[in-house]
């Protein structure tokens, strides 16, 4: 560990997927919860074009490390499943396009309030964590602010 921790550096890959027919998330026809009602399921699997994504950029990590002088170089593949998902309830102005309005509320629900990566459109070079942590914190400041008009 001496010898290894204080010389040790790791490069991770981020890539975005494109739109696929495939993936979806959808009723699942078998598990229900305590009210009957049919439990989301995702379907997903790398397109041939995110899998040569990432096998290409694993390559140029692999070259830069060498290039640094690496000694080793470990490396786990394209790992499965690694993703966030995201925009399946995407985010705007006009409800025919989609989903929620700037405040994650939905258009045609009033009372419903969509606040995860659902509302994205595309993903970002980073984590989307704290992007979903800012935005429901906004989501919140609204509900609040709204919550005796309704």
């Amino acid at each position: 560990m001496r010898q290894r921790f204080p010389h040790i550096i790791r490069i991770s890959v981020l890539g975005e997927d494109l739109p696929e027919h495939d993936n979806r998330v959808e009723l699942d026809p078998q598990i229900k919860d305590s009210s009957g009602i049919p439990a989301p399921r995702v379907v997903y699997a790398y397109s041939e074009n995110s899998v040569k994504m990432l096998e290409h950029s694993g390559n140029m990590a692999r070259q830069a490390l060498e290039a640094a002088g690496a000694i080793e170089i470990l490396d786990s593949g394209i790992i499965q499943p690694a993703f966030h998902l995201l925009g399946t309830a995407r985010m705007g102005s006009d409800s025919k396009k989609s989903v929620v309005n700037a405040h994650h509320r939905a258009h045609d629900v009033p009372n419903l309030y969509i606040v995860d990566g659902s509302s994205f459109a595309t993903s970002a070079a980073v984590n989307p964590t704290s992007t979903i942590g800012a935005l429901a914190l906004r989501a919140a400041d609204k509900i609040w602010e709204e919550r005796r008009s309704a």
